[in-house]
């Protein structure tokens, strides 16, 4: 294993640690959605069939938000113990930190979409837990996530942080969460479709995560020394 992966690696494997242990981070975003999707189908218990309809943007909602939340609890940690200091002086790359953040916060990410695909299907009764609905779900927060590390990044040292990260993260994941919700919203309908129905979205989908991931990449090493 190359020093960037087994940097990137190390990093990843103590975040998971740090979670098993204390289980904020998932517990926070668990609860959160659980909170969400019962106040969305209360809300709209009067109209059955019209809470099924924005289904498929009620779930991206609610990744929005808990990611969010998720975000800032995964680099309290650094902020609290002063961890990310200790990377920095490190002698490992700086795209190896932000690697391994990527990964971990998309793990926890991918977990909750799990959960949140299954209390969808049970509340909404919509195919959320079919293959090509999980992938959208997937390839939407690669991008959402990786937007997001660099944003957490720029905002954790700041005093404002908790108002600054959604209001810099949400917008700059529009364009991929409009695609992938319009995408969701296709596949969950009780309505046949083919693949030219979510082509354009899903194209959208894949250009925003490889860009993003890119940008992440090339600008984490200025934003974490700033």
């Amino acid at each position: 294993m190359t020093p960037f992966f087994q940097a990137a690696f190390t990093i990843l494997k103590k975040d998971l640690r740090l979670e098993r242990k204390t289980g904020q981070t998932i517990s926070v975003m668990v609860f959160f959605s659980l909170a969400a999707v019962v106040t969305f189908n209360l809300a709209l218990r009067g109209d059955l069939a019209a809470a099924r309809n924005v289904s498929g943007g009620l779930i991206w909602v609610t990744i929005l938000l808990a990611g969010t939340l998720g975000l800032n609890r995964t680099f309290a940690a650094e902020r609290e113990n002063s961890s990310m200091d200790g990377l920095l002086m490190a002698p490992v790359s700086r795209q190896a930190i932000y690697v391994g953040k990527f990964f971990s916060v998309l793990i926890f990410s991918l977990g909750l979409e799990l959960v949140l695909a299954f209390i969808f299907f049970i509340f909404f009764n919509r195919p959320f837990m079919a293959p090509l609905v999980l992938l959208i779900l997937t390839l939407g927060t690669i991008g959402f996530v990786a937007a997001g590390v660099l944003v957490t990044a720029m905002t954790i040292q700041t005093q404002a942080r908790d108002v600054l990260l959604p209001v810099l993260l949400l917008p700059l994941t529009l364009p991929a969460v409009l695609a992938a919700g319009s995408a969701t919203a296709i596949l969950t309908a009780p309505i046949s479709w083919v693949w030219g129905d979510i082509s354009y979205a899903v194209s959208i989908i894949i250009f925003y995560d490889v860009l993003m991931v890119l940008a992440g990449l090339l600008t984490f090493p200025f934003v974490v020394e700033s």
